[in-house]
């Protein structure tokens, strides 16, 4: 092996040792989780107040949550407006905008502890550092496989001109 190839080889190992370290340290999770699904159920008491509420995620699980004064929402109309408020501010305009959710299908992501919903708000789309680490990866070894194809193919091209040459001068 050449001195080229060799250098070109360690750099592709550091490359790839550097992404799957990076992929691998991911910032711990908390005790705290979250479930995002569609509301199927809205429990309220006589005076309209909200007292819990079920969702069911995308495998069909239904998971009911209770709530607490600090239970924070912030929740979308269907004409956009968002709502932000806790629980004990607004328990009855909570239990409405859970309905308002049941009735168009619009999904609703949950941080909860311990069935205590900690807060509700629409979707999140997916937790976006963990998407991140996976698409550098994903760049970084597509790279470093270009880089490498690049060196083969210029060691082949290297190897067809000498033999080009050695024809050239067998004549």
């Amino acid at each position: 092996m050449d001195l080229k190839t060799s250098f070109s080889l360690r750099l592709v190992m550091v490359l790839l040792s550097v992404v799957i370290a990076s992929v691998a340290i991911t910032p711990s999770a908390e005790a705290k989780d979250s479930t995002s699904g569609i509301v199927v159920g809205v429990d309220t008491d006589a005076s309209g107040n909200l007292t819990r509420f079920a969702i069911a995620d995308s495998s069909g699980n239904i998971t009911t949550f209770e709530l607490d004064s600090s239970t924070e929402f912030g929740l979308e109309n269907q004409a956009g407006d968002r709502w932000v408020s806790t629980f004990s501010a607004g328990a009855s305009e909570a239990a409405r905008r859970l309905e308002d959710h049941r009735g168009r299908f619009a999904a609703i992501t949950v941080v909860h502890a311990n069935g205590v919903a900690l807060s509700v708000v629409e979707r999140e789309e997916g937790k976006l550092e963990t998407n991140l680490g996976y698409m550098f990866a994903v760049f970084a070894i597509t790279w470093a496989l270009f880089f490498a194809y690049i060196l083969y193919m210029g060691r082949k091209q290297r190897v067809l001109q000498h033999e080009i040459t050695r024809l050239k001068n067998s004549k």
